[in-house]
């Protein structure tokens, strides 16, 4: 069996496409009216309560890359200040989430082209799996080469995007009081900060690139924040517009940009454009996490938390196993999905809980490793509020508790039968 390492090809221009790529999937084609269906006017606290959430993150994943810069990301952080045990959760855990969150996001694009070009459910299951192929092609294709492909989309990203919230500003302008805060209950909140934490999602995915970085200590830092002030700043954007123009009660929780870009003349050519962009850029999000989750499996197939069979790289140090595995489930649960609808709101959240509940094992790694005050006090009070906010997602908070349990079980299983033999 040939083992080799995983090459440290990538710029700080890449390491930006890569994270932009993680977090800007489907999220930014369905979160903006999804969030002002749940919360209406509160919409703006749920999107500032959800970057506050995840600003001090930044700073414990850029500490988490330096104590553990070999690409092995959260499982490597959680390993070093919780044990061995606890960290073969990790990979299942993440599992658990992409298995649900990368067929939602993939039939979110197929509904922008059914709703574009009609078909009913097969249009849509047709545009889902040609998302997935696009993603697996540009993996097959290497790190470097992979992460070039990615920047004609993220600069369409950008140009959609603003373009889009000018086009429509003349019939938005009237109408942001419908985001003026009223400071009402706090249940609306916390269910939109849940959906909305699925916006921020995606920065861990880059930890486990970080070792194909060229210098991961300088451009994983850098990357991060571009990548975060980008991206928020679009996502709220977009919120406002559609809360501006589309009365709450008439908003589509999935396809809100669809809504805004019927508005936009000629509506053909933005319907058009907007359903390429939805296209392309779940291509990019699903192709930057199961880049990521096949370093994932790889690193942890090196540790011994998961199959050898993973370990061997192809002829240009690809995880070719892991990445044919992974894609081929993203197309069966996609099926699954287009033939049951209804369930990608559900997945959703369900998948941002699991993102809550590694937070909270990579806080409770954090405490145990870092001894300044300042840092722990910082980290304790982000896991009691994390902790909070799970807890308002209900009988859902029992989907990453099962996962972690069963994964445990499995450790502890596998971990005495080492030792026996």
């Amino acid at each position: 069996m040939v083992e080799s390492r995983l090459q440290r090809t990538l710029g700080l221009g890449d390491g930006v496409v890569l994270a932009i790529g993680s977090i800007a999937g489907s999220g930014i084609l369905f979160l903006p009216s999804l969030t002002y269906s749940l919360a209406g006017r509160e919409v703006l606290i749920v999107w500032g309560v959800g970057t506050l959430l995840c600003l001090p993150m930044l700073f414990v994943f850029t500490d988490m890359v330096r104590v553990v810069p070999d690409g092995s990301g959260i499982e490597g952080f959680v390993g070093r200040g919780l044990g061995p045990r606890v960290a073969a959760t990790v990979p299942v855990l993440f599992l658990s989430v992409v298995v649900l969150g990368i067929p939602a996001g993939a039939l979110v694009a197929g509904t922008y082209l059914r709703d574009a070009v009609g078909g009913g459910m097969w249009v849509q299951l047709v545009g889902a799996l040609a998302v997935l192929a696009g993603a697996l092609a540009t993996n097959l294709t290497g790190a470097g080469a992979g992460a070039r492909l990615q920047r004609g989309v993220i600069w369409a990203l950008l140009a959609v995007t603003i373009t889009l919230c000018v086009l429509t500003y003349p019939d938005a302008r009237g109408g942001y009081g419908a985001v003026a805060p009223a400071f009402g209950a706090l249940g609306p909140i916390l269910s939109g900060v849940v959906v909305a934490f699925w916006a921020y999602a995606g920065f861990e995915n880059l930890t486990f690139i970080a070792g194909e970085f060229k210098n991961p200590r300088r451009d994983f830092p850098l990357a991060m924040i571009f990548a975060f002030l980008a991206y928020g700043a679009l996502v709220i954007a977009l919120t406002t517009t559609i809360a501006a123009i589309v009365p709450r009660e008439q908003v589509n929780e999935v396809s809100g940009l669809y809504q805004i870009a019927v508005q936009v003349g000629p509506s053909w050519m933005a319907v058009g454009v907007i359903t390429a962009f939805a296209l392309a850029l779940v291509q990019l999000n699903s192709a930057s996490w199961l880049w990521g989750m096949s370093r994932l499996i790889y690193s942890s197939g090196r540790a011994g938390r998961m199959p050898r069979w993973f370990v061997q790289l192809d002829g240009r140090d690809l995880p070719r196993r892991a990445i044919g595995v992974l894609a081929t489930t993203f197309m069966v649960l996609t099926i699954i999905g287009a033939v049951v609808p209804g369930l990608v709101v559900d997945a959703i959240t369900l998948a941002s809980s699991v993102f809550m509940f590694l937070y909270l094992l990579c806080l409770a790694s954090y405490w145990r490793i870092e001894r300044g005050f300042g840092k722990r006090l910082l980290c304790s009070g982000l896991a009691i509020f994390l902790l909070a906010t799970l807890a308002s997602v209900g009988p859902k908070i029992l989907y990453p508790i099962s996962v972690f349990i069963i994964a445990m079980l499995v450790s502890i299983i596998r971990g005495r039968r080492s030792v026996s033999r």
